[in-house]
Parts: structure tokens; sequence; C-alpha cells
């Protein structure tokens, strides 16, 4: 199978999706397919290379940022990547296009179907979807509804990663039989396990994301503030970047926390590894999620998790062994789950049960998971082959 994939932000570049794609694409080259991506190229990156098994064509946009981008970048590498593919299809030929987000991958993928007949499947990663957290996307996905609906239409899968956003699709899309298709995301058991021995002796807490409103940061401020005046030598550990860090440096400033709360930027996957195995606990206080990544990795390297009830994480979490819940912005609550588990966890010395990670271990193994890719795709470039809809 000769695959090529689009992804407009793909490592170094981009969050959680950026890192599903290649493992996706790594898994596939791992299989014996052949792989091409074509992404944006950033400072320091080659345009063209081989890495890890997969071609890597990274094309210059007006990408600033490692970790987030705007609408006028996507548009800027939309139509970038609609000129070179313009040419490289001509001389190059897929049997399928492999496009992440509908908006602005999907719209190339779209474009390419229509001049070079190649058949296309899109993965969602939760936002690029109406109506996915409407308190920031509303707009933005009133101004591209018809836009998005047609591109998921003309698809031939549309791939997602919870039961949430499964439900969120077919409702968009009016219940399309057998158009969209949940596929878990997984973790990677060679890179991502618990070590007690990294474990820090203070009381540590880890939130690992964007510091922007769907992670509600401030939710987990304000409860720290409160848990800090019940729990001793407590440190605080904020790892990303966002909109939100000048407004969230105020409350520690204002609240005077600077001496127990560090903010960390982002870190390279070693160092969250790091992050995630020493830690005593991990806030995860979401309004809205795809299927979280950090939360799949937090997991996987023995934490206990705090979150609340979006997407798959009630697949995840088994509340008292592995993590807890809270409802949204309940800050109070947080608080109170925060000593808790303190007080009668962490001060005894409570480890996640080993027999807890094996059964999740077939069911998020990225392995498993890319084989279910490999076989659906084959799949439907069978069946456009079949039905002549097909670029070779």
């Amino acid at each position: 199978m000769k695959l090529l994939v689009l992804n407009y932000e793909y490592p170094p570049l981009g969050g959680g999706a950026g890192f599903i794609c290649k493992n996706i694409a790594e898994g596939l080259a791992v299989l014996g397919h052949d792989i091409t991506v074509l992404t944006t190229y950033y400072d320091g990156t080659e345009t063209t290379c081989i890495e890890n098994g997969v071609r890597v064509i990274r094309l210059k946009s007006r990408r600033k940022d490692i970790f987030q981008s705007n609408v006028r970048e996507m548009l800027s590498w939309m139509i970038t990547a609609r000129r070179f593919l313009k040419k490289h299809l001509q001389t190059e030929k897929y049997d399928l296009c492999f496009a992440n987000f509908a908006l602005p991958c999907g719209e190339v993928a779209y474009s390419m179907k229509e001049m070079y007949h190649l058949p296309y499947t899109i993965i969602s990663h939760g936002h690029d979807i109406p109506w996915f957290f409407p308190e920031q996307m509303m707009w933005y996905h009133a101004a591209c509804y018809h836009w998005i609906r047609k591109i998921c239409m003309q698809s031939e899968r549309n791939y997602v990663q919870s039961n949430e956003m499964l439900t969120n699709i077919n409702a968009f899309l009016g219940g399309t039989t057998g158009k969209n298709k949940l596929i878990y995301n997984g973790w990677n058991r060679d890179k991502f396990f618990p070590d007690e021995s990294k474990r820090a002796e203070k009381f540590t807490i880890l939130f690992a994301g964007r510091l922007v409103l769907q992670k509600d940061p401030m939710t987990f401020l304000k409860a720290v503030e409160i848990a800090r005046h019940k729990i001793p030598n407590l440190e605080v550990h904020i790892v990303g970047d966002g909109k939100m860090r000048p407004k969230m440096e105020e409350f520690v400033k204002k609240n005077g926390m600077e001496s127990m709360l560090l903010f960390k930027n982002w870190l390279s996957k070693p160092e969250i590894i790091a992050e995630y195995q020493s830690a005593s606990l991990t806030v995860m206080p979401s309004l809205a999620e795809g299927m979280s990544m950090a939360l799949l990795e937090a997991l996987a390297c023995g934490q206990y998790v705090i979150a609340t009830k979006v997407s798959n994480n009630e697949t995840l979490i088994e509340a008292g062994t592995n993590g807890d819940f809270i409802e949204k912005r309940d800050f109070k609550s947080l608080a109170n789950k925060i000593i808790d588990f303190h007080d009668n966890k962490f001060l005894k010395n409570y480890i996640v049960p080993q027999e807890h990670f094996e059964t999740f271990a077939g069911k998020f193994d990225w392995a498993n998971i890319v084989k279910e890719y490999a076989e659906d795709f084959e799949r439907i470039i069978e069946r456009c082959r079949i039905s002549g809809r097909t670029q070779i």
C-alpha cells in the first residue's frame, strides 16, 4: 500500500495530533507500507528526509511557533500544499490519502480527489468537527459548517478516537452509515512505563497541556491555592504554554505561589516522560478533549490522574485505582480530591497495581491500533479499485 499522509503539523511541530499521526505513519512503515507525509517546514528541519522509514516532505509556510498555529498559517499551508501536489501527483501515484483534520488537510485532499481521483480518508482530532467545544469554536464552526460537511461527506472514511466524537460526527453528518469509524489512540509501552525509582519524595502535582481555555488551567490553579494550605511542601509543575499563561502567572503572583509552582514550557518527549515518572499526581481538568494523548501517556507511566469525564476518560480511569473524577470547573471538589489523595494514598505509598496496566495493554497498544488502520485502509483501497475510484 502506498499512502499519502497530510498533516500541517508533524513532530517536532504540534501537540498530541502530531504524535498520533507520527505513530500511525511509522507503524505503517514497519508493516512494510510506503508512507509519505506532507507537512510544514520549521527552522532547523530538513525539507525532505526519511524519518524511521517514512518519507517526510516539509513545505515552507507562515508557521511561526512549534506548538501552536492559527487560521492564517493553516491557510498558508493549504495553498502551498495544493500548489505542490498539483505537480507532485503528476508523477507520484498513491493508493489513498490520509488527511489529518477536516480543515486544512481535508480540503487539500478533497481538491486532489477532484483533480487526480485520489480517494481520501480523514482523521479528526476533535476540534475540527462541529460542534466540538462550542464555547471556543462556535463561530469558526458556524463559518465553516458547510465546507467541513462537504469534505467529510466526500471522504471514504472519517476516523475518530472516542465514543463522544463518534456521536458528534454521526449527528453532524446525519448518521451516514459506515462513513465514520472509531479507532482509539494508543501508548508506546517501550517508552512510557512506570519507574518508581524516579518518584519524587516531595508531593508533586503535574499539569501537562496547552494553557488554553479548553484545558481549563485556571480551575487547576484555584484548586492548588486551596490545597496548599493543607499539604506541606507542595510542589507544582506546569508543562506547556499558551494564551492563558499571563493570566495564570498573574494569579500565581497575586496569591504568593511563586516558590512552589514552576512553569516549564514545552518539553521533549524524554523530558515529559521523566515528569510523568517522577510526579506524585497528575491533574487534567479539561472542558473538552478528543482522546487525550497526555492522559494515555500519564497513565502508562503509572500516574494517578484526577480528570473530568470528557472523551474516553471514563474508559481509561477506574475511580480509586488509577484516578478519580471531578465535574467541569469544580475547583473546590478538585482541591478536596488532591488533599484526599495526599492523605490517603501518597502518605501510604500507594502505587497503581501492575495488573491494571495489563488490562489496557492490548486495547491501547500502538502496534495493534496501527494494524486496525492498515486493514481498514486496504479494504477501502480494494473497494475504490473495484469501483474505479482510484488514482493508480
